[in-house]
């Protein structure tokens, strides 16, 4: 028999050899969890069935650990053979050697028989000797009391096994019951969050506060531990008890001991994030040269409490930065955006090339910065001497260099001979400035100011007290309106006396400052006067809309309002920028005018149209076809057309609003060209009236760049990015009402004509061209 053969038959056979006296030894504990099944079955299972069955189960182990003997080496060979049915035990001749001398051959003889009996050997399978060590049978009616219970327990064996084996700590008390809650820190904005029985893993904000209450636990709170320490419980009532923490890093929290977990939980502890902001356009000067353009957007998980602007001088690093607050707009999810036009004429680095940086702060007091970038602030338009040397020395003064010593001694020089002509009452306190100026005191921001008054006094001269007043007047109106918008339903509003007041006196300071300005220097008075009379407009409009709850559009309106003000105390601007306004002045109204003659060649066009409408045959019969002569019509609305073109190449090079729009009348010259060519007059009416209604929104925002403030204040290109549109062209309702289809002596012709023809008047309002093209449902 090969060696192999006979090595893997005794490996085997260890193995069942095996298996027999484990079987054996376990008969004791399978009996034990027999037991245990029949009474769980059977609805009996608890705390103290699980400990017995436990006790039961450790003490049969420990009996089948003890009596279990294994197999001796030579038991194998033993298993072979019987189950082989090998008689003499031949495995046990395989090492024996003869004894006698020459008995070789007769030796070999044996072992080849040997080898053929053994050819044939075999392990058969494990066969435990049950009937040995259980003479009654017992196993049997073990078996069959879990069969029977199963059956009796039937749908109810699963979960009364599952019962079974839940161990219940004897400790346990029935009604205990443990509630915990997050609260995240109060700048957070969110409200506090339970946690679930079942939630083991839990995330926080850092400064949360962990709040825990235990209910029913008798005379003495868990044990409770937090980070490895203890929590102390106070009592709240009887048998309730209270535990708070403050949550500041990653922690478990552990609630009784460890034989009697109630439970236990993983806390996580986030940190805030600060605001992430950046320039969404490099911000540049406007057009103008009064203002600095800036857009921003970005993102904040914590809300926002503080937008700002830090300029820092770009040749001083060391000097004073300046900085200006930005309007927090109602962010959307965790993003936010917003745009604006800041005046920094008033601004100690103005006329220098700076460094801007946004500045975003959150709830948490945490500030996110953006990448700087460069620009070159707009200067004031100083014309005095004296204005221009305070104003180089308060530029210094913020560059840092040179030192205030040099500059207290530059001081006292102008003030002992000031190279501009000065009121008294300037001169005195240019003196006095001076004379207080040192190289410790003032501090800055009390030397940076008293030079900017110091500038205003030298450069307005007379006018200075005027401007005050205007600015105190203008300032009272703001506050006013701003305390009702404030509180629109505490019933706080205005007497109509004291709204009466504020603009008289806003209307007499605007009045002073008018006299006490120079002639050369005044301006348009029918311009001022034109804005005078839109600030009173816009300000009743405002305590209207409140009185009838119009709270938001209350908010908008006053906004405008609050740039009115602010255009109408502003500085002026470089004298560059003057003259650079008033060529865009001159440009401007060459416009209008341009734009109006083409509106009354659109309107005349307009009314030929419709003398050639076809007419509807009666009782629903094809229409009757046009009249001729359109062919011409279309020739003179090309002309129209070109017109137009040219008006818009000429506005777009001197950089004046409405592109947008001027190219919607250009489209619809078109397609009206286009209809009258082929005859179709209804489609020609609605692309005249929509090229009229072009036309007058190209004029709205012409005069709204003069100074009357369209919605929303600023430069607004009309129809597209007007506030407030929702029609097509912004009208208001959304709606068409069409005229086209009128007779030539209809009443609604005869109005439409009357309204385009006002509408045309040179040098119109804008409330009065906005008021015409939401009749005519342009604007």
């Amino acid at each position: 028999m090969p060696a192999t053969r006979l090595a893997r038959l005794r490996r085997r056979a260890r193995r069942v050899l095996v298996i027999e006296a484990v079987a054996l030894a376990a008969m004791l504990p399978a009996g034990v969890i027999a037991i245990f099944l029949i009474v769980g079955l059977a609805g009996f299972g608890g705390w103290r069935a699980d400990l017995a069955a436990l006790i039961g189960l450790g003490l049969a182990l420990r009996h089948a650990i003890t009596h279990y003997r294994p197999p001796a080496p030579e038991a194998a060979d033993r298993r072979i053979e019987r189950d082989s049915r090998l008689p003499h035990r031949p495995l046990a001749a395989l090492g024996d050697e003869p004894a006698l001398a020459g008995a070789a051959p007769l030796w070999e003889a044996h072992r080849a028989r040997t080898d053929r009996a053994l050819a044939t050997a075999r392990v058969g399978l494990p066969r435990p000797d049950f009937a040995a060590h259980d003479p009654f049978a017992l196993r049997f009616l073990l078996l069959l009391g879990v069969i029977a219970a199963w059956i009796a327990a039937g749908s109810q064996a699963g979960s009364r096994l599952a019962a079974s084996v839940e161990f219940t700590s004897p400790f346990a008390r029935p009604g205990l019951a443990v509630q915990a809650w997050i609260t995240p820190p109060r700048w957070a904005g969110a409200t506090p969050r339970l946690i679930g029985a079942g939630t083991d893993k839990v995330t926080a904000l850092a400064g949360s506060t962990l709040a825990i209450i235990v209910t029913g636990a008798g005379n003495a709170a868990p044990a409770a531990w937090i980070g490895g320490k203890a929590l102390g419980f106070a009592g709240i009532g009887t048998g309730s008890f209270r535990a708070q923490q403050t949550l500041d890093r990653s922690t478990t929290l552990s609630i009784g001991p460890f034989w009697d977990r109630i439970a236990r939980k993983t806390i996580t502890v986030i940190a805030p994030t600060p605001p992430r902001i950046g320039f969404a356009a490099p911000p540049a000067p406007t057009p103008a040269a009064r203002r600095v353009g800036l857009a921003w957007r970005g993102s904040s998980r914590y809300g926002l409490t503080r937008l700002g602007l830090v300029l820092r001088p770009v040749e001083a690093p060391g000097g004073v930065a300046d900085r200006a607050a930005l309007p927090v707009a109602k962010p959307q999810g965790e993003d936010f955006a917003g745009s604006a036009r800041l005046d920094l004429l008033a601004s100690p680095l103005a006329g220098m090339k700076v460094a801007a940086t946004l500045e975003a702060v959150n709830r948490d007091g945490q500030t996110g910065s953006s990448a700087p970038a460069q620009l070159l602030l707009p200067a004031p338009a100083l014309h005095d001497p004296t204005a221009r040397a305070l104003e180089a020395i308060r530029q210094a003064l913020a560059r840092g260099t040179p030192g205030r010593a040099a500059l207290g001694a530059r001081l006292r020089s102008l003030a002992a001979a000031p190279p501009g002509k000065l009121t008294p009452e300037t001169r005195a306190a240019l003196a006095h400035f001076a004379a207080g100026f040192g190289p410790k005191t003032p501090d800055y921001a009390q030397a940076e100011a008293g030079l900017w008054t110091l500038v205003q006094r030298a450069e307005l001269g007379t006018a200075y007290e005027a401007t005050r007043q205007l600015d105190a007047a203008a300032q009272a109106l703001r506050d006013e309106l701003s305390r009702e918008l404030s509180h629109p339903m505490s019933g706080q509003k205005t007497a109509p006396s004291r709204f009466r007041q504020l603009m008289q006196r806003l209307d007499r300071a605007m009045q002073a400052r008018q006299d006490a300005t120079p002639r050369s220097a005044r301006g348009d008075q029918a311009q001022q006067a034109a804005q005078r009379a839109a600030i009173d407009r816009l300000a009743h409009q405002i305590r209207q809309e409140l009185a009838s709850g119009q709270t938001a559009q209350a908010e908008r309106d006053m906004a405008r309002l609050r740039q009115m003000l602010n255009r109408l105390t502003a500085p002026q601007a470089s004298g560059s920028a003057a003259a650079q306004q008033q060529q865009q002045q001159q440009q401007r109204q060459a416009a209008a005018r341009r734009l109006a003659a083409i509106m009354r060649g659109e309107a005349k066009l307009m009314d030929r149209t419709a003398r050639r409408d076809a007419m509807p045959a009666p009782g629903g019969q094809p229409a009757l076809p046009a009249q001729p002569g359109a062919a011409g019509l279309a020739q003179s609305q090309e002309g129209l057309r070109s017109q137009l073109a040219a008006a818009a190449r000429s506005m777009q090079g001197a950089g004046l609003p409405g592109q947008s729009t001027l190219g919607q009348g250009q489209r619809a010259m078109t397609a009206a060209r286009n209809a009258l060519g082929t005859g179709d007059i209804p489609a020609a009416l609605s692309g005249e009236r929509q090229a009229i209604a072009a036309l007058q929104q190209a004029a709205g925002a012409l005069a709204a760049m003069a100074g009357q403030s369209p919605a929303g204040g600023g430069q607004v290109a009309a129809g597209q990015n007007a506030a407030g549109g929702d029609g097509a062209f912004g009208n208001q309702n959304a709606s068409d009402v069409s005229l086209g289809k009128a007779g030539l002596h209809s009443t609604a012709r005869q109005i439409e004509n009357a309204l385009i023809r006002r509408d045309q008047t040179p040098e119109l309002p804008a409330e009065a061209h906005r008021y015409y093209g939401r009749l005519l449902g342009g604007e």
